[in-house]
């Protein structure tokens, strides 16, 4: 049976962004459909975006495609990264430039700039592929799909979001409070590296923005927020819900050793270890991000403070069984 028209199709349906968005464009009457590995048997259907010819049907009718499937992660190899990240990325853009999709958003990560780089960072630094295979396939898949855009067939979106947190996020809020139960979280740079919080809500604004915008076709865009915490500033909180005073910092040659060993160690017994080298570096950048041109053309800006953006993940935490 032929599918019903619709507007937009939302790869990666089921995880921490794709969810949020599915749920803001059902909230909001936009006739939305996901593709992920598990399908609800409702509007997320189960397909590999690796193969994308076998929801062709769903390609075929809808006018925007919304990219946020990939693996985020320091952990996993870098032959799992680049097949997810950057191979599948390439065959999903082809096949919707082929069924003629108008619009492919690739939710991207201000990672690609590299985890070395100081200062105030707006989209036309360079990018830089320091940081293990997850900002590497970053990069790679942001390539791919600005190489499809030189053909002119489909107009391509590029989103960097800053450190995306909120009820659900694995890496900011589940990861961090398992740790710290276990007495292992530990920051390096004594707490002093730089995190750009942006809280779940304003991130899918700001996507569903981009989608519908005419002035941001074929550009790159970061969504994050003014200015930056330090990462002692921001993991405090986590603390202060299991009733703990602060997370424990150490200077970030320890920490790289510490890691070192955990991995080493984790890899002997088949065990991925997301405290890696890789997650120790991204902890320690000292870079921040203008978001003038966010502000410029969509009219964006965060809306959701820090203060009140933990609340709700404390809430989400507890009422999960997290605290």
């Amino acid at each position: 049976m032929k599918q019903s028209k619709v507007s937009i199709l939302i790869t990666g349906a089921n995880g921490f962004i794709g969810k949020a968005l599915m749920d803001y464009y059902k909230n909001n009457g936009v006739s939305v459909v996901g593709v992920d590995l598990q399908g609800n048997g409702d509007d997320v259907h189960q397909a590999d975006i690796a193969n994308p010819e076998t929801f062709a049907e769903l390609l075929e009718n809808c006018s925007v495609v919304i990219h946020t499937a990939a693996l985020v992660s320091n952990a996993m190899s870098d032959e799992d990264m680049w097949r997810v990240n950057v191979l599948a990325t390439s065959k999903l853009i082809n096949a919707a430039q082929k069924h003629q999709v108008k619009r492919f958003v690739q939710i991207s990560s201000i990672v690609a700039f590299g985890n070395k780089a100081k200062g105030e960072l707006n989209e036309d630094y360079p990018v830089h592929a320091d940081g293990g295979s997850y900002v590497l396939t970053k990069l790679a898949s942001e390539h791919t799909v600005l190489a499809a855009q030189t053909q002119g067939n489909i107009e391509v979106v590029i989103i960097r979001p800053g450190d995306v947190y909120g009820p659900g996020s694995r890496p900011w809020i589940i990861l961090p409070l398992e740790m710290l139960k276990k007495n292992q979280f530990m920051l390096p740079a004594m707490g002093k590296g730089y995190f750009r919080p942006l809280y779940i809500d304003d991130l899918i604004r700001g996507i569903a923005l981009a989608v519908s915008s005419d002035k941001v076709a074929g550009q790159i865009l970061i969504l994050s927020c003014k200015g930056y915490v330090t990462t002692k500033a921001f993991f405090k909180h986590h603390c202060s819900w299991l009733g703990k005073k602060n997370p424990m910092t150490v200077p970030t040659s320890v920490a790289l050793v510490l890691s070192y060993i955990v991995t080493g160690v984790s890899k002997l017994f088949g065990k991925a270890n997301e405290a890696s080298p890789a997650s120790i570096y991204q902890l320690n950048t000292q870079s921040w991000f203008s978001i003038d041109k966010a502000e410029r053309l969509l009219g964006w800006k965060p809306e959701v403070t820090l203060t009140e953006g933990m609340k709700r993940s404390r809430e989400w935490a507890e009422k999960h069984g997290h605290l």
